[in-house]
Formats: structure tokens, sequence, C-alpha cells
């Protein structure tokens, strides 16, 4: 029995799928859910990346928040102590032929905790010495291809970081396929019904307690078949808000929103040069910064995004950018309200911006917004920082 138990052995290593370790660094994009704000200093766009984890259980090597990988899909059930395999998830081993747990599923006959044949229990935990068990005591496995491991359902797992308590809507190529609630710490988790493996796009946004929504962030990868692929360090940046949208010079803005609780808040204020203002979240997460805009120049517009930064294990992790925010400095800005109003219809809506865009990369004044002398980007953000609809 020993010598046929231990032929099925190397059978069935053989006929394992090969699958390639791969190391997946993946960039998060931030996309504006409401339009582009505008902004007075260089039109050329600013990217904030973060770096996430993924794992795939499955494949062989122990990856970030796996206890084992075995290289088996799923794993699940081995025939000896040194060739045990990990469960399904990969966070933990699964039954065995020695664990002295008798697994009928899995056509164990018996089980006394070891692997040694010649004790009445062979090594693959099938009785010994009853000869009605003929030549074929081993069988064959319950699974397709004869296999003791049940084919695991291709899943994605995605975990993160958001606000305390907040709803966190997970898609999937644009799509919605779930809602999960963080807790309090902000950090959710988001485990797929089965996946059609291939290159597929996630996205994931939630709103925080005032209502606030954030930027969604996307990440596109391959999902492995026959696997648990896993997305960590999905880490939404804080939302933001400002309480006026236009200042006088040397007024206080001020700058807020939500994001972990105990983490920094980096506040960004874009002018000529670049101001930057840290603060602590309160244990709901939410954070303030009363700006003093004494240094920004007048009669101009500036901008406001946030990131959060925090240390784990040693380590600085920080989220993407927030959405920016525009707001004006000057007295100017007050009487500015239909700035953007292109055909005088007291409207900013689509027509004005096709305006806009037939005097595209022009110097032409009625769509040249903030008289740079080109209309661009920064003309395309001051019309929707005005719009109507």
């Amino acid at each position: 029995m020993s010598e046929l138990g231990n032929k099925r052995r190397k059978q069935r290593v053989l006929e394992r799928p090969c699958l390639c370790i791969r190391v997946a660094v993946l960039t998060f994009t931030a996309i504006l859910l409401a339009g582009v704000p505008p902004t007075s200093f260089a039109t050329d766009p600013i990217v904030a990346t973060t770096t996430v984890t993924v794992s795939i259980c499955g494949n062989g090597a122990i990856e970030s928040g796996e206890a084992c990988d075995d290289g088996i899909n799923p794993g699940g059930y081995a025939t000896s102590t040194a060739g045990r395999e990990c469960a399904p998830g990969c966070t933990s081993f699964g039954p065995y032929c020695g664990d002295q747990v008798l697994q009928v599923l899995y056509m164990e006959q018996c089980d006394d905790g070891n692997n040694t044949s010649g004790d009445r229990c062979s090594d693959v935990c099938v009785i010994e010495n009853i000869s009605a068990m003929g030549g074929s005591s081993g069988g064959a496995g319950p699974f397709p291809g004869g296999s003791f491991n049940q084919p695991q359902a291709t899943k994605v797992v995605i975990q993160g970081k958001a606000y305390p308590d907040a709803n966190v809507s997970i898609l999937k190529d644009g799509t919605a396929i779930g809602v999960v609630r963080a807790n309090a710490q902000a950090d959710f988790y988001f485990a797929s019904p089965e996946i059609s493996p291939g290159v597929t796009t996630f996205g994931f946004w939630a709103e925080d307690n005032k209502g606030l929504r954030s930027i969604a962030l996307t990440t596109t990868l391959t999902v492995t078949a026959n696997a648990i692929t896993t997305i960590s360090g999905a880490f939404l940046p804080p939302t933001i808000n400002i309480d006026k949208r236009s200042v006088k010079k040397g007024e206080v803005l001020n700058i807020s929103g939500q994001s972990a609780p105990l983490v920094s808040v980096v506040a960004h204020v874009n002018s000529e040069t670049k101001i930057t203002e840290e603060v602590k979240t309160n244990t709901q997460g939410e954070w303030k910064v009363p700006f003093d805009t004494a240094p920004l120049s007048e009669e101009e517009f500036h901008s406001a995004k946030a990131q959060f930064r925090t240390v784990s294990e040693g380590n600085i992790i920080s989220s993407a950018f927030s959405q920016t925010l525009s707001f004006y400095v000057g007295v100017k800005g007050e009487g500015r309200a239909f700035v953007a109003d292109l055909n005088q219809d007291k409207k900013v809506n689509l027509v004005d911006f096709s305006i806009l865009l037939f005097y595209w990369g022009t110097a032409t004044p009625l769509a040249d917004l903030n008289q740079d002398k080109k209309v661009n980007l920064t003309d395309v953000s001051i019309l929707l920082f005005y719009w109507t609809g």
C-alpha cells in the first residue's frame, strides 16, 4: 500500500499546474468625481500615487498576509506531514494525513497521527492488512482529475483604510459589485464572489460623516484563475472641504475633512510656492486646518488638497491626494459669479464649455478666463468651478 501511495503522491506533484511567481506593484490613479477645479499655477497635472501589495494564494510563494502557500489551488488536503497543504486563502494549513483527525471526505480510512506504515494505518491513512481492500486501497480523489483538492473559486480580496464607520463602495470594471462598512479604525475588508479571471479594473470610494464623497481610486490587474488575489494597502485619501470660495488676502480659510483616526493630514496649498500645513486627526478621523491666506498672491485663484500619512511597522504610509478645491484671494472674486458665463445667459453649462473649446489654445480674451494669454486646462477648471448646469 505504501508503494502505491507514494506513486500517487508523485503523480499529483507532476500534475500540479505551474504558477509563475510574480511581484506586482500597482499604483492607484486618483479620479475626480466632480469636475477639475481651477488652478493658478502650472498647468502640468500633478499625479499622486500610492503603492499597494498584491498577494496570490496558490503561486507557491509566501507573501504578505499569508501563513503558507504550497502552490496548490486551493490546497486543502495533504497525504503527509512533510507535504501538508494550505487551507483555502493561505491563512492556515488544511487537513492532512497524520493530523490525528479522520478525514472521511478525503478518503481516509484511519489517521493515527503519523505517516508510518506497518502500524495498521499506512502512511497515506489507509487501513493495512485488510484483504478486502485489494489493490485499490488508495482510490482516486473525489475531484476532477482524481485530485484530492477541491478546485478553488477565483476571488479577489481588497483591504485598506477609508473613514471610521463609512460605507465603502467597490467597483469592478466601473460597475458596483458590493458595499462594505469600515470599522471604527477606518479599516475595511471586501471579499468578492467568484470573478472571471483575466485583466480587471477594480475601484473603490466612500462618503465621510459629513456626506463628502472621496475620489475614486482604481487599479487594474490580472486576476489569476483558481486563486485568491489580495489587494492590500488600499488607502482612500482624506475628504476635503473649504468654508469659503473667495477670501480677502490675510483672511483665514478653514480647510477640513475626514480621514483615518489619529493620523497626520498634510494640507497642500498651491500658489507661487507650495505651502503645507500638517494636523493630526481626532478619534473620529476629523481634521481642520485654519489657513492664513496672507502669504498668497492677491486677485488670483489658488488651490488646496490633502493626503494622510502614518507610520506602520517603521514604514511611512501615505495616501494619494484628495480632490483639489480652488478658491480666490482678493476682492474681485466677489463680483465674478458669472466670469465663466461666456454666452451671458446667466448659466455656466455645456454651451459655455463648447465656446471655450472653440477657442482652445488661442489667446482670445473671451475664453481666457484667468487672462494668462492662453486658453487651456486652467480655464476649463475655472469654468467647472462656476458650473451651474
